[in-house]
């Protein structure tokens, strides 16, 4: 999920800090261990390949939250605005990489993402700030009809025992349920203050005054 700074006319800010106790990291640790091991016994229970659709679920949730924020990157991009950064997941660092020039960093979760653009002119940026708002669950949208396409509307809604039929459609469930939510407009709060969903910040964005991005402009 894709998410803005109340003070700050860019889409998104860093997501909350990363475990910084014994005991926080215990019931992380804990949690994530319980979470694997039930999965593995359901999978091995009774195994049916459609079970599968499960971890084919949380690897496309990754996936998605990849192209979720490239989406929002290529957007601002293709619009005349710099990215600072591009952030994939929640917590603590784990590596950063330079891609064609862009600096991205990989967290510890892969739970949500955020994107550091900054606005390359004063030429309609309302607008532009929508459409990057827009561009996350927009390509996740386009991947959905990419797929259907490819594979067909009645194969997709087709319950199959075959294994990239399983994956293509667990990979969509998992891409809609992410744009829609994204686009629902909430607010929520963050370790840096208010955050926007896409939904909310398509909307908020409109009331930005000229002021805020030309100060985003010049930091």
């Amino acid at each position: 999920m894709n998410e803005k700074h109340e003070k700050e006319p860019g889409p998104l800010i860093p997501p909350d800090r990363a475990p910084q106790t014994p005991n926080e990291w215990g019931i992380l640790v804990i949690f994530s261990f319980f979470f694997a091991l039930f999965i593995t016994l359901e999978l091995a229970q009774n195994f049916t390949a459609a079970k599968l659709s499960v971890p084919f679920f949380l690897v496309s949730w990754v996936l998605l939250l990849i192209l979720h924020e490239v989406g929002h990157a290529l957007m601002a991009r293709l619009l005349g605005w710099e990215i600072l950064m591009i952030s994939i997941g929640h917590g603590m660092v784990r590596l950063r990489m330079a891609v064609l020039g862009t600096p991205v960093e990989f967290r510890t979760l892969p739970l949500s993402g955020f994107v550091l653009p900054r606005p390359g002119n004063l030429v309609a940026p309302r607008l532009k700030q929508f459409l990057i708002y827009a561009a996350g669950p927009g390509i996740e949208l386009l991947a959905v009809a990419i797929l259907v396409v490819l594979i067909g509307p009645d194969v997709m809604l087709n319950r199959s025992p075959e294994v990239g039929l399983i994956a293509a459609q667990s990979f969509c469930v998992a891409a809609l349920f992410g744009a829609i939510f994204n686009l629902i407009p909430f607010p929520h709060r963050t370790a840096e203050g208010t955050a926007w969903s896409d939904g909310l910040g398509m909307i908020l964005c409109w009331r930005i005054p000229d002021e805020e991005f030309r100060k985003r402009m010049m930091d």
